[in-house]
């Protein structure tokens, strides 16, 4: 179950423009998106989860102590909050079915027949991650509603961001011409870095930058994950439906 878990919280789905396209020439140039003067509001304007979107296959790899493997998946995101993953083996059985909103999670274990349910706060305790937090799967950056733009500047074209979010600490690293976080790492305890986040080849879809390829590392659970998009549709106009397994058990996340 743990396995699950970590692949919904690290697999990094990143959405395109344009109606069912295939991820496609690496480009280096910056976002057409830089709307505002302010540093951090220019970044924001090219979050992914500003809008729905179906990434409709992504190829997962995760390495740990025991070995790795792979897996191939979807995604349906239903703004604001709304997000519906589908995990397959190589093969194309599908294994697990998780929803997860501002204040549910739910899981179909199909392998197992098992049905598991808690609410939100269950990656806070478990993981240190809050439901707020999410977007950093896409490459999006999350600030504190009060998090007002400094007069820091940018320092061998890097720009350095601190800052708390619903109690979790995150540090980034922004490009300072792409204007998109290269860099994340989430502090544990406020001091020792527990998860960090490279995003890399980037891409110019639409008006905004999304990376091709994110590498995740969990210092934790010595857990390396690698994820790389391969057939998005965005912006999408569906909606998130999640189906319980007949019959399954039922099994709280506490």
């Amino acid at each position: 179950m743990r396995k699950i878990i970590l692949i919904l919280i690290f697999g990094i789905f990143i959405g395109s423009c344009s109606v069912t396209k295939n991820i496609g020439k690496k480009v280096s140039g910056n976002s057409n998106k830089l709307l505002s003067g302010n540093f951090i509001e220019s970044v924001k304007n090219q979050n992914l989860t500003d809008s729905s979107f179906f990434i409709q296959k992504v190829e997962i790899e995760v390495i740990t102590d025991i070995g790795k493997e792979k897996f191939i998946g979807n995604v349906k995101f239903e703004y604001p909050d709304k997000y519906l993953i589908s995990l397959k083996s190589r093969s194309g059985i599908e294994g697990a079915r998780i929803f997860i909103s501002k204040d549910t999670i739910l899981v179909n274990d199909r392998i197992n027949k098992k049905m598991y349910f808690g609410t939100a706060v269950y990656l806070k305790k478990n993981y240190g991650l809050t439901q707020s937090c999410l977007p950093l799967i896409f490459g999006d950056i999350v600030l504190d509603k009060n998090y007002e733009d400094d007069a820091e500047k940018c320092t061998e074209g890097k720009f350095n961001i601190n800052c708390i979010v619903n109690g979790v600490k995150l540090n980034y690293d922004i490009d300072c011409q792409k204007r998109k976080v290269v860099l994340v790492n989430q502090m544990n305890n406020f001091v020792q870095q527990d998860i960090r986040i490279k995003y890399n080849n980037f891409f110019n879809i639409g008006d905004i930058l999304i990376p091709k390829i994110v590498e995740i590392e969990d210092s934790q659970y010595n857990t390396n994950i690698k994820v790389r998009i391969l057939k998005v549709e965005f912006p999408w106009k569906g909606t998130v439906k999640f189906i319980p397994g007949k019959g399954y058990e039922l099994i709280e996340l506490l």
